[in-house]
């Protein structure tokens, strides 16, 4: 069987995910042993990949021309019909289709969470218009379109926000593990495919030839791709005055929160009734002592105590015996842990954290892993 660049892309990627999912699972190698053998197959197939991909652009380019030479020689050019402008290249159908294979192989790795079934199917269905998709389509294109700009800029537990995910790694010092690239690769393609199909059907219209075709479809995707993964790391980190809360709501001070926040007082004046609006972690840079204040105020004395085994700042665990940066009104502290802190009932809270630098964001941890976790940027 003679070898083609198509056999060497999808066997790379193939050999990649069985590698990832056997010898580089810590789940069937707790301890690792095959580590420095998955890293060597990690590379082999990344640079199995990069050489069929050269070979299939090389392969058109010549291929093209020689088509070209013997079509000139034969008989002289036919003029294109008006719809041929919309038609795709046998370039781009190609790498269409090797896009449409590494969305299919990608998007399943994201049911590990079982919400993303919907954003699966998007994925899936975007990937099979790509692979058999042979012309431009504008309606298709600009839905799918749109949808890429809920999955990049709106945030959903269906593996929607793109944009923030970058951000947040971004703000974690950019640590990174290799599963990042799976969970980020199928969101990555469909994005930046999105992106490209209505630049390409815009370049239509301007009835460029073949090679002008091939050329800027490199350009549009490849800036595409760049813009998308540039922009949420240059685009500024502010500090979000009031938190938003990110957890199920399924926590005692959750509760006590949205209690207060819902409270319900006579308006001034006479005038009708209004909610108060003062829930809140609150969150101020104070320009004098350049440091980050954060604080949870609890007006209303709980009707209950509150405990908590841990209180962290953006993953590290406070140690309220030692940590000065903490001063809390009525709160009590475990003298049994370092880590447990307590809102004792009958009480008004008043937690204040000063930082030397900014907290992307706070987690209280109560018994039964109940969390109630507050994210101070934006």
């Amino acid at each position: 069987m003679k070898i083609r660049p198509a056999h060497l892309i999808i066997g790379s990627i193939v050999l990649f995910i069985l590698d990832f999912l056997t010898l580089a699972n810590d789940t069937i190698f707790p301890n690792r042993e095959p580590k420095g053998i998955a890293t060597v197959i990690v590379f082999g197939c990344a640079l199995t990949f990069i050489a069929g991909t050269a070979w299939a652009i090389f392969r058109l380019i010549f291929k093209g021309k020689r088509s070209r030479k013997a079509t000139t020689a034969a008989a002289p050019p036919a003029i294109a019909p008006e719809k041929s402008r919309f038609s795709l290249t046998t370039l781009e159908i190609v790498f269409n289709r090797i896009f449409a294979v590494l969305l299919i192989l990608s998007a399943p790795l994201l049911l590990f969470n079982p919400f993303t079934v919907p954003t699966v199917v998007i994925f899936v269905v975007f990937a099979l218009f790509l692979f058999f998709a042979k012309r431009y389509h504008p309606v298709i294109n600009a839905i799918f379109a749109l949808i890429a700009l809920g999955v990049y800029f709106i945030p959903l537990p269906i593996d929607w926000g793109f944009f923030l995910g970058l951000k947040e790694w971004r703000m974690g010092g950019f640590v990174f593990h290799p599963i990042i690239i799976f969970f980020y690769l199928s969101p990555l393609i469909f994005i930046s495919l999105s992106a490209r199909n209505i630049l390409g059907n815009i370049l239509s219209f301007f009835k460029p030839n073949t090679r002008w075709r091939n050329l800027l479809f490199f350009l549009s995707l490849i800036t595409a791709i760049i813009v998308i993964l540039a922009y949420p790391l240059l685009s500024s980190i502010k500090l979000r005055e009031r938190a938003m809360e990110d957890d199920d709501g399924s926590s005692q001070l959750s509760y006590a929160l949205t209690k207060q926040e819902l409270k319900i007082e006579p308006g001034k004046s006479g005038s009708s009734s209004s909610a108060l609006a003062r829930r809140y972690y609150t969150a101020r840079f104070d320009p004098a002592t350049k440091k980050y204040i954060y604080r949870l105020n609890l007006a209303d004395p709980l009707s209950a105590s509150i405990e908590f085994t841990a209180v962290e700042t953006d993953g590290e665990k406070i140690n309220f015996t030692t940590d000065s940066r903490i001063q809390c009104l009525n709160c009590q502290k475990d003298t049994s842990d370092p880590y447990g802190l307590v809102f004792p009932a009958g009480k008004n809270i008043d937690f204040t954290l000063t930082s030397d630098k900014l907290i992307m964001a706070i987690k209280f941890t109560e018994p039964g892993d109940k969390v109630a976790k507050f994210i101070f940027w934006k």
